[in-house]
C-alpha cells in the first residue's frame, strides 16, 4: 500500500451502456464534481475488473460502488463488505463481464496481501438492458447513493485528519 500515507480510493463501476449495469459509474462521475482532499481519488473503473488491481494497491481504504443483484425492489441500496458478495449477492445478469472482473480483482487483492479495507456499496437494477440512461427507480435512489457514499467518506476523512491519526499512536 502506498507510500504510508493514508490514501482513499473512490471505485465507480459497471458498464453505462446498459441501464442500471452503469450506477457505480454514474455516482462516481457525480462526486468528481465535489471538492475533496487530494487524498481522495475517484475513478469510474468502468468494466475494467482486475485491471483495476494496481490502483487498489496504493489506496489505504477503498469503496466500491456497483449494480449488484441483492433480489431487492429495484433502487434498494445495500452495503456491506468483501465477505459478504459471495453469500449475499448474485452477479447482475448482463452483456458485461466486469462482474467477474471485480471479483476475482477482490480476491485476487486479498490473497496478495494488497487488498485495503474495502466497503461496497450496491444498487439493485431494474433494467440491464441496452440504453445509457437510468431506470427511474434507480435515478431517484441515486442522490440517496451519492450522499451515502459522502458520509463514508466524511467518516474515513475524521479518523484520517493529522491530529486523529496522531492520538491512535
Amino acid at each position: 500500500m502506498g507510500s504510508g500515507e493514508p490514501k482513499l480510493l473512490v471505485l465507480g463501476v459497471g458498464n453505462i451502456l446498459l441501464q442500471d449495469e452503469g450506477a457505480g459509474v454514474h455516482t462516481v462521475r457525480e462526486l468528481m464534481k465535489r471538492k475533496y482532499p487530494p487524498e481522495i481519488e475517484f475513478v469510474d473503473g468502468g468494466t475494467a475488473g482486475l485491471d483495476l488491481l494496481y490502483l487498489i494497491e496504493e489506496a489505504s481504504h477503498l469503496i466500491i460502488i456497483d449494480a449488484v443483484n441483492g433480489e431487492a425492489e429495484a433502487g434498494t441500496i445495500f452495503k456491506f463488505n468483501p465477505e459478504d458478495v459471495e453469500e449475499r449477492f448474485l452477479p447482475v445478469k448482463g452483456n458485461s463481464l466486469h462482474d467477474f472482473g471485480i471479483m476475482e480483482m477482490l480476491h485476487l487483492g486479498k490473497s496478495m496481501g494488497v487488498l485495503p479495507q474495502t466497503v461496497i456499496y450496491g444498487i439493485q437494477p431494474a433494467a440491464i438492458e441496452w440504453g445509457m440512461a437510468l431506470t427511474p427507480k434507480v435515478a431517484a435512489a441515486l442522490p440517496r447513493l451519492i450522499k451515502l457514499v459522502e458520509e463514508e467518506i466524511e467518516l474515513w476523512l475524521a479518523r484520517n485528519t493529522p491530529a486523529n491519526r496522531a492520538a491512535e499512536i
